[in-house]
C-alpha cells in the first residue's frame, strides 16, 4: 500500500530516486575508505582506524553545523551543497597520496557526513503524509539500504578493470552529481501540499 501512495506523490518519488543515487555514493565512500586507503594508498592501520573514529566524532559537529546552515538556506540547498562538498571529497580522495591528507579528508567527511543524512531525513519527512509517517519512513529504509547496492558494484569493476581503485573514487563522482541534479527539480512545496491532500484523504 505505502508503494502505491508512494507512486501517486510524484515530488516524494523524485525526492526517493534523488536520494537512492546520492546516498549510494555517499555508503560508498565510507564503505570502501579503508580499502581504498590500504591497498591503494598504503597507509597503516592506525591511520585508517584513527581517522575512521574521528569521523564519528566530527559527525557530531558536523549535524549541528548543517543544521544552522539549513536554517539559513533552507533544507534542500543545504543538502545540494554537501553534495558539492562531496563531489570536492572523491576528487580530493582521487589525487591525494600522503597520510596527512586522509587525515584532512577524514575531518571533512565527518563534517558533511551527519549533515547530509540528517537533512535528507528532515526533508523527507516534512513531504510525506503525517498520518502514515510510520509506514512513509519504514519505507525510506528499504530505500537507504537499496541504495548501498550499486555504488560498490561500480567501484569493484572498475577496480577490477582497471587494476586500480583510483579511477573506482573518482567514478563516484557521477552519483553526487545525478543525485544533485534530480534533487534540485524536487519542489518542496508542491510536495507537502500532495502529501497533506493525501492525508487529508487517509484520515476520512
Amino acid at each position: 500500500q505505502t508503494s502505491r501512495l508512494t507512486g501517486s506523490l510524484r515530488q516524494l518519488l523524485l525526492f526517493l530516486l534523488a536520494f537512492m543515487i546520492y546516498n549510494d555514493g555517499i555508503q560508498t565512500v565510507i564503505a570502501m575508505a579503508t580499502i581504498y586507503g590500504s591497498e591503494e594508498l598504503g597507509f597503516d592501520t592506525l591511520t585508517l582506524m584513527g581517522c575512521l573514529l574521528m569521523v564519528q566524532i566530527v559527525g557530531i559537529a558536523g549535524s549541528r553545523l548543517f543544521a544552522r546552515i539549513a536554517a539559513r538556506i533552507g533544507t534542500k540547498r543545504a543538502v545540494l551543497l554537501s553534495l558539492v562538498i562531496w563531489t570536492g571529497v572523491v576528487v580530493f580522495g582521487y589525487v591525494m597520496t600522503q597520510p596527512y591528507e586522509f587525515w584532512i579528508l577524514g575531518g571533512i567527511v565527518g563534517l558533511v557526513l551527519g549533515g547530509s543524512q540528517a537533512l535528507s531525513r528532515s526533508m523527507y519527512s516534512k513531504i510525506i503524509p503525517a498520518a502514515a509517517s510510520a509506514e512513509f519512513f519504514g519505507f525510506f529504509s528499504v530505500f537507504e539500504k537499496f541504495s548501498a547496492i550499486w555504488g560498490p558494484l561500480v567501484f569493484a569493476i572498475l577496480r577490477q578493470t582497471t587494476g586500480s581503485s583510483r579511477l573506482s573514487i573518482l567514478a563516484l563522482v557521477v552519483f553526487f552529481i545525478v543525485g544533485g541534479a534530480i534533487l534540485s527539480f524536487v519542489n518542496l512545496e508542491r510536495a507537502q501540499r500532495d502529501s497533506q491532500q493525501l492525508g487529508e484523504t487517509l484520515s476520512l
